[in-house]
This record gives structure tokens, C-alpha cells and sequence, in this order.
């Protein structure tokens, strides 16, 4: 069943009924596995061909969006481990710690499944799934973590980041715009001056290596502000372009975008997995 499909009917059992979901994705499929967690929770267990191939992005979409508690068995193959560890550590550092777990087999999965656990609110998933795979991860990011977080650090070799100029070393050759393949650098209409958009960035590393004055370098992160999809100059004034620099009429503060109301309303049930303090789309404490 297509991931929308499997956030969509976990949203609406939780608001229906107060109980808390949980995601189990496995290759092979562990003993006990129909009988766990009937008794406190509803489990939507599915089969996967290829447990590398399950992005961060699945993952947060999920949990931002119905799921309260993802279940996820370890690859078996060892390049796949490595894959998988990555995309966990992403969705941990982008709202999801606590809330996604890792088993081998069938150790330990019936304790995580058999615990009473507290329903997180959740957003429509047709809210968060918007644009790219990227942007759905950004928004679900945004959802699960604190209002107050305008930046989430990340592991090294993640998708998302920063580029920074050292404007003394930079000849103007303007290299690295040419070998961008996401567009994330460009040059300004007026002026010419280095332009820079990080939701665009996926951290590839080409410009830094081109670079023949080595004038760039790279930071793992993601911006969770409005801002982060607007170009800023990387030379010059350093700050937010204006309509001068892209052509274009002043645009209103994105700032709001983020700011949605979360449908609520779910029983507080005893805890076992710590809940996360206020985030943008829910309000909750």
C-alpha cells in the first residue's frame, strides 16, 4: 500500500479512536508479529522488497502524519545497513528521536510493540506531501520538531546544508555556478554577484571541489525558516536579496508558511516514549 494511503487511514483511526499507531516495516516477517500491541495500540505492519530503499523522507512523512512510533527492521546486507543508518540518524535529528526504531528479527520488537503509548498529534498527510521529496521532508521536519528551532543540525554526508564564501579568495570565476546540478547557486541578475539557495542545496560537494581558489565551503543542516527557499546573497551584502538584486516586486514575509493549526483533541494516555515540547503545526506543550 503506497505510503499517502497507509498515513491517511492512521490519521483518521487516531483521531477516531485516541489509540496510538505504529508503523512495523520488515523484509522478513517477525514471529508474533499479528497478535503484538493488541491491546494498546493499532499496528499497521507492512512488507518491503528493499529496506535500504526507505528514505528519511518516507519515514518523517509518516511520523509527522499519522504514525506515532516507526518500527523498522535492520537491513541485512551490509551496504544496506549503511544506508539505512544514515537515513535513521536523519530522521532522529530532524524530529523523530524516540520515535523510530530499529530491530533485528524478532528480539525485542514484542516489548517495543506490547508498551502503552502516548498519541502524538499529527497533520493531514496531504498537507506536509508537497512538491518534491525534499519539500515533504523539510515540512515534516517542521512539524515534528519545536517552533522555536530555526535550524536543525545534521550528521555529515546528509542531503541538506549550507555554502559559505570567503569572499578574499574568490576570483569571480564564477566555476562553481556552471557545475551546480540542483541550481542552488546562481548569479544575480544585476551585478553579478553569487547568489545562494540552501532548500536547493543537496550537499554534493562539486563546487567546493572546482573551485580552484578553494573560496567555498560546505555545513550539514537544515534551515527550518521560510527563508531557507529564498535566495541570499553568498557575496556582497551577505543577507536576504532584494527586489533589486532578483528583478522581482517585494514579497510578503514567508514566515507564516510554516504556522499551521493541527487537528488535536487526542487522549493523554500513560507514556513510555517521551513526547516532543511545541512544534509549529500542533501548538502542543
Amino acid at each position: 500500500m503506497p505510503l499517502m494511503a497507509l498515513c491517511q487511514k492512521a490519521h483518521g483511526r487516531k483521531l477516531a479512536t485516541g489509540r496510538a499507531q505504529v508503523l512495523v516495516l520488515y523484509e522478513l516477517e517477525p514471529p508474533g508479529l499479528e497478535e503484538a500491541g493488541a491491546g494498546h495500540s493499532d499496528i499497521a505492519s507492512v512488507s518491503v522488497c528493499k529496506l535500504e530503499k526507505i528514505t528519511h523522507a518516507d519515514l518523517l512523512h509518516a511520523l509527522a502524519s499519522g504514525f506515532d512510533v516507526i518500527c523498522l527492521q535492520a537491513s541485512s546486507a551490509p551496504q544496506g545497513q549503511d544506508l539505512q543508518r544514515l537515513e535513521v540518524e536523519l530522521v532522529r535529528a530532524l524530529g523523530g528521536l524516540g520515535r523510530i526504531l530499529l530491530f533485528n528479527g524478532g528480539a525485542g520488537l514484542d516489548r517495543q510493540l506490547s508498551a502503552r503509548l502516548l498519541p502524538f498529534p499529527s497533520v493531514a498527510p496531504e498537507v506536509l506531501a508537497v512538491g518534491s521529496r525534499r519539500d515533504t521532508a523539510r515540512a515534516s521536519a517542521a512539524a515534528l520538531l519545536p517552533a522555536s528551532t530555526g535550524h536543525a543540525d545534521l550528521p555529515d554526508q546528509a542531503p541538506y546544508g549550507s555554502v559559505s564564501l570567503n569572499e578574499d579568495l574568490c576570483n569571480n570565476c564564477n566555476s562553481c555556478v556552471w557545475v551546480c546540478p540542483s541550481e542552488a547557486l546562481s548569479l544575480t541578475e544585476n551585478g553579478g554577484a553569487l547568489s545562494f539557495v540552501e532548500s536547493l542545496c543537496t550537499q554534493c560537494g562539486l563546487c567546493v571541489s572546482i573551485c580552484p581558489q578553494r573560496a567555498l565551503s560546505m555545513a550539514p543542516g537544515m534551515d527550518l525558516t521560510a527563508y531557507a527557499v529564498l535566495p541570499h546573497l553568498l557575496a556582497g551584502s551577505g543577507g536576504k536579496m532584494d527586489a533589486a538584486d532578483t528583478g522581482e516586486g517585494a514579497a510578503e514575509d514567508p514566515a507564516a508558511a510554516w504556522h499551521q493549526p493541527a487537528e488535536t483533541g487526542l487522549p493523554i494516555a500513560e507514556v513510555s516514549i517521551t513526547p516532543v515540547p511545541e512544534t509549529r503545526h500542533t501548538g502542543r506543550v
